[in-house]
């Protein structure tokens, strides 16, 4: 089984900065103009259905709108709901099942929420 890392650091404004092995880079907070961790939550879900169905739908014009049932009182999200948008040539009963089987057999963030995968969190604390 293959491990995939992010490092994350908290920068002094109070964000935090994932950095990919690649060298991507997205800040991420509790502040105007950044994404909060809910929402990457839900960019990560519509962002993978999208590229999971890149390949039925090449040459297509693609776009998602995806939101989460955000219960408060648990602090968690309880469903998540997208919508994929896709304009193109194809029969679209047709094209529609494609997109709905490319999702569900390519789309890892999907699968993982639907699945519910265990966290471990460890602490490890270091002297300055």
């Amino acid at each position: 089984m293959a491990t995939r890392k992010i490092m994350l650091r908290k920068l002094e404004d109070g964000t935090v900065e994932a950095i990919s092995p690649s060298g991507a880079k997205l800040v991420l907070g509790h502040a105007e103009g950044v994404f909060d961790p809910g929402e990457i939550a839900e960019i990560a879900l519509a962002g993978c259905g999208i590229l999971s169905c890149r390949r039925v739908t090449e040459g297509d014009e693609v776009r998602a709108e995806v939101s989460g049932e955000y219960n408060e009182e648990a602090n968690r999200f309880d469903s998540f709901s997208e919508t994929i948008f896709v304009k193109g040539e194809e029969e679209p009963g047709k094209l529609e099942q494609a997109v709905q089987d490319a999702i569900r057999q390519n789309c890892t963030i999907a699968r993982t929420y639907e699945r519910g995968a265990k966290i471990n969190v460890d602490v490890e604390i270091e002297k300055k």
